[in-house]
């Protein structure tokens, strides 16, 4: 069965449903546009990077390394991650330009997994789109987010209708953890802030856990 992940930015999908990948998956990231010379976001400057294009091709590189542990294919859509929105003449995209994207990717896919959008108003407008697309899509938690409880923990946002949805939790064995744990190393540009805000969540205790909705 043709499995489509929806990721939200370079790295949400192998962090959240890692589980899910295989040679018959395919990740499509949405926010992954690279920006015109002259543009620095915040995030990338946090990064310590000086050119966000420069930044956003490193980053697609790396998640190209990521995946091709998994064997899944991937697709990088071009619309401009948040952090450049306004800057530089970038515009936000719309829930309906990112949902006309994604529905030649969506369609025909057996499986459809998208992000809950759990604290992160990017994963929410992403969710959104996809949702639009294919309303029977799977729900993932968003990792590293949902191991905070103060920012919504492992349960859907109060904006989201759960009845009707089943919580179902994946538990990976040592050594697709271990797997996975590897393919996160893979996004080296960007580790060492995740772990500054979220705290040391590169073990098996934090990334065995893998919840979805459907």
């Amino acid at each position: 069965m043709t499995v489509i992940a929806v990721s939200t930015h370079l790295d949400d999908v192998v962090l959240s449903c890692f589980g899910a990948l295989d040679p018959e998956a395919t990740v499509v990231t949405v926010l992954a546009g690279t920006p015109p010379g002259g543009v620095l976001g915040e995030w990338d400057k946090e990064t310590v990077a000086t050119s966000s294009r420069e930044r956003m091709l490193e980053r697609r590189r790396e998640d190209a390394e990521a995946l091709r542990t998994t064997g899944s294919a991937f697709v990088h859509l071009d619309f401009p991650d948040s952090q450049y929105w306004g800057l530089g003449g970038i515009a936000a995209p719309t829930a309906a330009e990112l949902a006309a994207a994604l529905a030649p990717h969506l369609a025909a896919a057996g499986t459809v997994l998208v992000p809950a959008g759990i604290h992160n108003t990017d994963h929410k407008l992403v969710r959104d789109a996809a949702l639009a697309v294919r309303p029977d899509a799977k729900l993932y938690a968003d990792l590293a987010y949902a191991l905070h409880p103060d920012l919504g923990g492992f349960a859907l946002p109060p904006e989201l209708d759960a009845a009707g949805r089943r919580r179902r939790e994946a538990r990976l064995d040592a050594a697709a953890t271990a797997a996975k744990i590897a393919a996160c190393r893979c996004y080296v540009t960007q580790l060492e802030r995740l772990v500054e805000t979220f705290g040391p969540f590169l073990d098996e205790n934090a990334l065995a856990l893998e919840v979805l909705w459907e």
